[in-house]
């Protein structure tokens, strides 16, 4: 009984959740049927007075005042134009004020002017009261068509409160989410054993103390005192003095062994006794071949063929008289003298001994320098090591990897949290966002937007599109509005297209710029020459001087290097290396210019006749002392060029992210950091194929033509690069043409100027135009800028002018609001339309 009764009211709780749910969810989706059935359509009209952008003028009192104008036609008559308005009925002065209207609904087209490079597009948009509810938001798309291109201005947003509440709501979740994931470049502050990281670096803190002071100590010993010094020596003072003892033993030893096998003495006094020479060896061992040198030693006269062999003879005979003498010098010489002691009787007498030898070739001064050199390229090596060491893998190695990879996987599900907490998202960039709190009747917005004036802005289109979403998940599509068709007069109708001619400046400077990329050791400033690399840029850089010494046309005035370096390490090191560096080429190119210069010195200074004789000249311009025009500049890190090879690289990834460390205003070596930290991947790339390109060397080399004190006219020709600028006008693409046009000081680099709003230096130029009072196109656009100065009764004179000159720019008057507010101001042409 029980358990059927449980089911029959599970059965009737569950019917009744559905039953709610549906009545919930009625209201919405019949709110949208009715939405459908009636139809209703967002208003999209044209306001009732357009407005020109920076179109007023710049009114001066003085000259602006309600004043009469006298103007002088042609034919010598006068008229005079007085500011007022006149009742058509009665005749009557009188005062109006215009009121007026919000919206013309009657029309859809409308005339735009384009002033400074920019078309003021304005249309109004009318919500009605049928698009407003609580559990709605509506988006309005205005869409603009220029030509064959498309834009989709910013959107206009209405949105009812609950269903912003709703909105509001799914954006906390997602944002109490987010703040469970840290930021990779927060990793260590995170996650880092700090304790750790410290205890590591304060020893590599004293490790790279005790190595500098190394350094410094092997710097200021000799290799002999180096050999034994209790801090950076490689032999303890203990073994050292028992090394000397040892040879002391080998030399004395060997004095004694000598003189037991010197069997022959010198007799004095028998005059005959050099000729026993010849007939025995006078020192011989016992039981052994005789000494090295030859079983004989002749003496002939007493004197020897060889110095050396005097010498070792003297040693023979004085071991074989006084070995006890010898043994006294042994035991007085200081450790310099006891080693040559040693060596030079191993050289005399060929005896070996095993310990002996080694003590010579390890004391050796060969030996002794080459150790000392390992022993400073150690110290060097490892205090290159401390001060280039990795701080930022240090930090990584601090931090649970696992956790690492908990924030990654929190990271990666992002987007799918987000899409399943945020069923609406605020739309990007948003014209108008509001929330409509009470649908009180219609809502009106006066939507104004400034387009780039180009070659397809003479004729644009406006319509709108939209939709309704609800709370429920209901959508309704809004059909497509009328379409406004704005037509957009512009003043390049003015362009002056004639062909004109130009004359060609040869200019006495010129600038020559090369690269070049030199291999140095790691962390050090020295240039190997002997390097094939190094070599190979060297001999470029001496064919590209050689090329510019000789051309017939330039001589050189100067040379400046400028040596970079990439990003890696720290900022420190990396400007003192970039400066040695450039010294250091520096101090190697100074000798091949100078092989250079001499060499071409010779060959201009000799040449040879008609008869092959040699005879004496002089260039006319001589030959440029390269050695000691050479200049040095240094950049420690080359971020601009980073920056260049980033955009010009193809298979990078993640440039925006790349670009915005690259131009934060951080410290150089916090930059590298993040690059490293953040973009691993990217910045393997970085350092394995953009760094090398930065550490280079840029040449300039700065020249002026031989025999040109001043620039000079060279030839007249049809000037293309005016004809381009005249182009770029005509497709309304003014900053590009007045950058070409600026220079000709002519109508149309006054057109461009006034195109962009530079009212004065447009106004300058056109008064200067010669016969400009002739011309109407010119007198037209005086007006103009005379009226945007606020100079109405000039501006009046130039417009009259104007169309005594031609007859249809009265009625283009009436496109340009600078004069169309004259023309009902001063009832210009008034007579046409009684």
């Amino acid at each position: 009984m029980n358990y059927g009764f449980e089911k029959r009211m599970r059965r009737t709780l569950g019917a009744l959740a559905v039953a709610l749910l549906v009545a919930a969810m009625l209201p919405s989706c019949s709110g949208l049927r009715r939405l459908a059935r009636s139809e209703p359509e967002v208003g999209l009209n044209l306001p009732a007075r357009a407005t020109v952008p920076d179109a007023a003028p710049a009114v001066d009192t003085a000259r602006s005042a309600n004043r009469i104008i006298t103007f002088r036609r042609q034919d010598g008559t006068q008229i005079y134009l007085t500011p007022m308005e006149v009742d058509t009925a009665t005749g009557q002065k009188m005062i109006s004020v215009a009121i007026d209207e919000v919206v013309i609904s009657a029309s859809n087209r409308r005339n735009l002017v384009e002033r400074n490079g920019k078309i003021n597009v304005e249309f109004v948009v009318t919500v009605p009261e049928a698009f407003q509810e609580k559990d709605w938001r509506l988006q309005l798309h205005p869409m603009l068509l220029k030509g064959p291109d498309t834009l989709e201005l910013d959107p206009l947003v209405y949105t009812g409160e609950r269903f912003r509440a709703m909105q509001e709501r799914g954006y906390a979740r997602y944002d109490a989410y987010r703040a469970r994931i840290v930021d990779s470049a927060d990793y260590f502050e995170a996650f880092g054993n700090r304790r750790a990281y410290d205890r590591y670096m304060q020893r590599v803190a004293r490790s790279r103390e005790r190595y500098t002071s190394f350094e410094e100590r092997l710097d200021g010993l000799s290799p002999r005192e180096a050999m034994t010094d209790p801090q950076v020596g490689w032999m303890a003072s203990g073994d050292y003095r028992g090394r000397m003892r040892q040879l002391r033993r080998y030399a004395r030893s060997t004095d004694r062994f000598v003189a037991r096998n010197t069997p022959y003495r010198r007799d004095t006094t028998n005059e005959y006794d050099h000729l026993n020479d010849y007939f025995a060896p006078r020192y011989r061992y016992a039981t052994e071949d005789p000494l090295p040198g030859g079983a004989i030693f002749t003496r002939v006269e007493g004197r020897y063929e060889q110095q050396r062999e005097q010498q070792r003879e003297g040693y023979f005979q004085q071991a074989a008289r006084s070995p006890h003498r010898l043994g006294t010098c042994l035991a007085h010489a200081d450790d310099e003298s006891l080693y040559y002691a040693a060596a030079m009787r191993r050289d005399y007498t060929g005896r070996r001994n095993t310990t002996a030898e080694a003590t010579l070739r390890e004391l050796s001064d060969s030996t002794v320098e080459r150790r000392y050199e390992q022993r400073q390229e150690r110290v060097g090596a490892v205090l290159g090591r401390l001060n280039n060491l990795d701080t930022n893998q240090m930090r990584l190695n601090s931090i649970p990897r696992e956790r690492i990879e908990r924030n990654e996987r929190l990271d990666a599900r992002s987007g799918e949290v987000f899409a399943r907490r945020v069923r609406y998202p605020y739309l990007p960039s948003p014209r108008l966002d509001t929330v409509i709190h009470q649908p009180d009747g219609s809502v009106q917005y006066h939507y104004t937007e400034l387009v780039q004036a180009d070659e397809n802005t003479s004729k644009l289109y406006l319509y709108l599109t939209g939709r309704v979403d609800d709370t429920g998940g209901g959508r309704y599509v809004l059909p497509k509005s009328d379409t406004l068709t704005y037509s957009v007069a512009s003043m390049t109708t003015f362009v002056d297209e004639t062909t004109r001619y130009m004359q060609r400046i040869i200019t006495r400077d010129a600038e020559a710029n090369a690269r070049f990329f030199f291999t140095f050791p790691q962390g050090k400033a020295t240039l190997d020459s002997s390097q094939e690399e190094n070599r190979t840029q060297i001999a470029a850089v001496r064919r590209l001087t050689h090329d510019l010494m000789t051309d017939p046309v330039y001589i050189i005035d100067s040379i400046t290097l400028r040596a970079t370096s990439s990003p890696e390490g720290s900022w420190s090191l990396n400007e003192r290396l970039a400066r040695e560096r450039a010294e250091a080429l520096r101090r190697v190119l100074v000798g091949e210019f100078r092989t250079l210069y001499d060499s071409l010195k010779v060959a201009a200074n000799y040449t040879l006749d008609e008869r092959g004789r040699v005879v004496a000249g002089q260039a006319d311009d001589g030959l440029p002392d390269l050695p000691n025009l050479l200049r040095t500049q240094s950049l420690a890190e080359d971020w601009a060029e980073l920056r260049r090879l980033v955009v010009a690289d193809t298979l990078l990834t993640r440039k925006e992210e790349l670009l915005a460390v690259i131009d934060s205003d951080i410290a150089p070596d916090s930059r590298e950091w993040r690059l490293r930290l953040k973009y691993p991947r990217e910045y393997d790339r970085l350092r394995k194929v953009l760094y090398p390109q930065m550490r280079a060397v840029d040449f300039r080399f700065n020249l002026h033509r031989r025999g040109m004190r001043q620039d000079t006219v060279y030839t007249t020709e049809v000037d293309s690069n005016y004809m381009r600028g005249m182009e770029l006008l005509k497709r309304r693409n003014y900053e590009a043409a007045l950058t070409i046009l600026r220079p000709y000081e002519d109508r149309n680099t006054a057109l461009a100027y006034l195109s962009l709003g530079y009212n004065e230096a447009a106004y300058r130029i056109l008064r200067n135009v010669p016969d400009a009072h002739s011309i109407a196109d010119v007198q037209y656009m005086l007006a103009v800028v005379a009226s945007r100065l606020g100079d109405e009764e000039q501006a009046v004179q130039y417009f009259l002018r104007a169309v005594e000159l031609r007859q249809n720019l009265k009625f283009r008057g009436n496109l340009d609001p600078e004069i169309s507010r004259l023309i009902r101001k001063y009832g210009l042409f008034r007579e046409d339309f009684e």
